[in-house]
């Protein structure tokens, strides 16, 4: 039997535009419009934009929708209360990853952004947790979720949106509108560019998308966004995260707030006193890409690997013994069966 994909609201505008569509967390999305390269650079040089409506969408709220984030979350929610938007985990009870996570309180709400092969799987587990005073609402049924990226992105926005976006602080949610439509705006982003992650209801999303396109925004698909965010060491769920990974063995322990309660904090100090794996960065001495779950002779393996656009070196994020997790550690990695030099390097790899 044939899998039937889901189509965000963009889907038309993407054929019209000239993509080339692949699966991705069930839906059918672009993998590329020109090129790849020619979008990853034009979200370094310009603005491009993406399609992120794939991703989970959620709104809560209600007199204990604090404390019910706080038990799910790893960071603390005290940052987020006043308009901010933070970067966290929420862990089962092994203290193993669920999904890395954004949200912030707007307005009396928490909006919550999940990674989209995770919406289901987050959406039962927040029920499952949920107490009586708290409402939960998943927002995809009605609303889109673009991203803006890229060093011109604030000034074309600016010209595009009712109310400046550049005005609008790193990590904070502001509302403005377009066509006198609401959109939720987000100084957030994947790529490791300036940006903002705008949710606009579906009706306005398409003309939005070819207005931005009309003012030079280059339209990017997944290839780029994933080439993005490996050159900034940005994690992905499914590789660098997952329910067999805990927050200490990534490079983002700061997530982790053991002074705040949360689910998977108990199970999460005992791994502490247990030897892991660490997450690295790694620059191979030759122009072969590195994919995920290539073997590194001298222990641990491969989440994601790329050739930069900007360096042409072969990059890859990795994990690797705890001894090894040294800035100028060597390793090989085995690729088709070939030993490949690398090194441990500082991230992000620009």
């Amino acid at each position: 039997m044939t899998k039937v994909l889901q189509k965000t609201a963009l889907y038309n505008a993407y054929k019209q535009a000239g993509a080339r569509c692949i699966e991705f967390a069930g839906y059918e999305r672009p993998a590329w419009f020109s090129s790849m390269k020619e979008e990853h650079l034009a979200v370094r040089e310009n603005a491009g934009v993406f399609d992120i409506s794939h991703m989970g969408i959620f709104h809560v709220w209600g007199a204990g929708s604090d404390a019910f984030m706080q038990k799910l979350s790893t960071n603390s929610v005290s940052k987020a209360l006043n308009s901010k938007m933070i970067y966290s985990m929420f862990l089962n009870e092994s203290g193993m990853i669920l999904d890395d996570v954004m949200f912030g309180k707007f307005n009396d709400i928490w909006h919550l952004i999940v990674n989209g092969s995770n919406k289901d799987k987050i959406a039962n587990w927040m029920q499952a947790q949920k107490p009586a005073d708290v409402e939960i609402k998943q927002k995809n049924s009605t609303h889109s979720l673009i991203a803006v990226q890229g060093q011109n992105a604030a000034d074309i926005l600016d010209n595009l949106l009712d109310s400046p976006v550049s005005e609008i602080g790193r990590f904070n949610i502001a509302s403005t509108q377009f066509n006198s439509v609401d959109v939720l705006a987000c100084r957030t982003g994947y790529t490791g560019e300036d940006g903002f992650e705008l949710m606009i209801a579906h009706s306005e999303v398409e003309t939005l998308f070819n207005t931005l396109i009309e003012n030079e925004v280059t339209p990017c698909g997944l290839a780029a966004r994933d080439t993005l965010r490996i050159e900034f060491g940005l994690p992905l769920y499914g590789q660098e995260l997952s329910e067999q990974i805990h927050p200490l063995m990534t490079r983002y322990k700061w997530v982790v707030k053991f002074d705040e309660d949360f689910i998977g904090k108990q199970a999460l100090l005992k791994l502490k006193e247990h030897d892991h794996l660490q997450a690295v960065g790694l620059e191979l001495a030759e122009p072969l890409i590195a994919r995920p779950n290539y073997k590194i002779i001298q222990g641990g393996y491969v989440s994601s690997g790329t050739l930069s656009p900007i360096t042409g070196k072969s990059v890859a994020l990795a994990f690797v013994p705890k001894n090894l997790a040294i800035i100028g550690s060597e390793v090989e990695v085995e690729i088709r069966k070939k030993s490949v030099a690398a090194k441990v390097v500082k991230v992000p790899f620009l």
